[in-house]
């Protein structure tokens, strides 16, 4: 992680080990287009049940890594109890 100096250890409740993990699992951040395809391949995305033509959004899929949604909920967690501004 030192040699890297990526900035996701800028921000508060990401340290050295979910970085690493989270970095390890996408790779490159440059394939991914917007954020959406990221949430897609991380698995965090709603699952959308269709009726007739309601669409109604649902669970997790929990497709993807697991360590890497892993990481980005627990990161997430703790972004949100030590910094103020998330």
């Amino acid at each position: 992680m030192a040699e890297l100096n990526s900035v996701i250890t800028t921000v508060t409740g990401i340290g050295n080990q979910l970085a690493s993990v989270i970095l390890a699992e996408i790779r490159n951040i440059h394939t991914f287009d917007n954020p959406a395809q990221l949430q897609a391949f991380a698995g965090l995305e709603p699952a959308i049940y269709q009726l007739g033509q309601i669409d109604l959004s649902g669970k997790m899929v929990k497709r993807g890594p697991p360590h890497l949604r892993w990481a980005i909920l627990q990161a997430a967690k703790a972004t949100a109890r030590f910094s103020l501004a998330f």
